[in-house]
């Protein structure tokens, strides 16, 4: 997460070229000689860049239940280890829309196939599009978790970093298997 402050770069230039002090109960008007003897050079680190990169390329934020999931495994070493494992070893699947599917086909005797977070009606093309991303997907999740166990990182960033890297995954995806779905707002 990138903390942000409400106030721009503009707006701290421009309190280090005047500035009004308070001297023995009048008000005085000092200016400052040269800005950039009063400013601080602020950078971030490279793992800061790094995170700064993986979350522009998101597609989306985390969720709610995202940080909630979160907060709930940095308590417990083993749940975040569990949770990481069962991340990394579960195929990725399209959540389909079964209501009022009961003895309903389309017209062919099939039934009407559509997506459980927007309704979207898919056909056979857009399944096998889905299995063939999904694969290379599910394949790198893999590769994230087994590549950051063997470096011993910490299983609470292993969850971090295949919860970040699922979620910048095309919109097709994210609808098709329900990830991050916003279909309810927090308590």
């Amino acid at each position: 997460m990138i903390i942000q402050s409400g106030y721009g770069v503009l707006a701290y230039s421009g309190i280090a070229t005047a500035s009004t002090q308070r001297q023995d109960g009048k008000m005085a008007s000092a200016a400052i000689a040269d800005p950039a003897k009063s400013t601080d050079q602020v950078s971030l680190s490279s793992a800061g860049n790094a995170l700064a990169a993986d979350e522009s390329n998101m597609t989306q934020t985390r969720t709610f239940a995202q940080e909630r999931l979160i907060r709930a495994a940095s308590s417990d070493r083993a749940s975040a280890e569990k949770i990481a494992q069962g991340m990394a070893e579960t195929p990725s699947t399209i959540f389909f829309d079964i209501s009022g599917q009961r003895g309903v086909g389309n017209g062919t005797g099939e039934f009407v196939r559509k997506l459980s977070t927007t309704g979207q009606i898919v056909g056979d093309d857009y399944i096998n599009n889905f299995n063939k991303e999904a694969s290379v997907i599910d394949a790198q999740r893999l590769a994230i978790y087994n590549s950051e166990k063997a470096n011993g990182t910490d299983p609470l960033l292993i969850l971090v970093k295949m919860i970040d890297f699922t979620n910048s995954q095309s919109q097709d995806y994210l609808d098709a298997t329900g990830w991050g779905w916003r279909g309810s707002s927090p308590p």
